[in-house]
């Protein structure tokens, strides 16, 4: 099976609401996709799709494996005006289906993904 990798714009998800846009996620994350995010998720949303996902787990959609690099801290005055005026100043979200993603390690400023087929995962053991 290919892995599939699709990077998504803030701009797609910007306009859309806390339910929409994890509806958007998750229909990605059935589709056995590995998505990258342009901005990171907000502690919330993070929250909001973890709920939505534990709603929807069964045999088909084991659930999914997240993880992000939040947005820089507002230090500059940069930063400071952009979060004054409700914007973002980074970040990124990388969101995979747990029976694709068998490892996710998160450093400092950097994510990186071990992924497979999970009939991969079966002729190993």
């Amino acid at each position: 099976m290919d892995i599939e990798l699709e990077f998504i714009s803030s701009d797609v998800l910007e306009a859309k609401t806390p339910e929409e846009k994890m509806d958007f996620i998750l229909d990605k994350i059935k589709g056995n996709k590995i998505i990258v995010m342009e901005e990171s998720l907000s502690t919330e949303e993070e929250t909001l799709l973890i709920e939505a996902t534990m709603k929807q787990i069964n045999k088909k959609f084991p659930g999914l494996e997240i993880s992000t690099l939040r947005e820089r801290s507002a230090e500059g005055l940069k930063e400071k005006l952009i979060k004054m005026l409700g914007g973002r100043t980074g970040g990124l979200t990388v969101i995979g289906p747990s029976k694709l993603v068998k490892k996710i390690k998160k450093e400092p400023q950097t994510i990186s993904v071990l992924a497979g087929d999970a009939q991969d995962k079966k002729k190993k053991k």
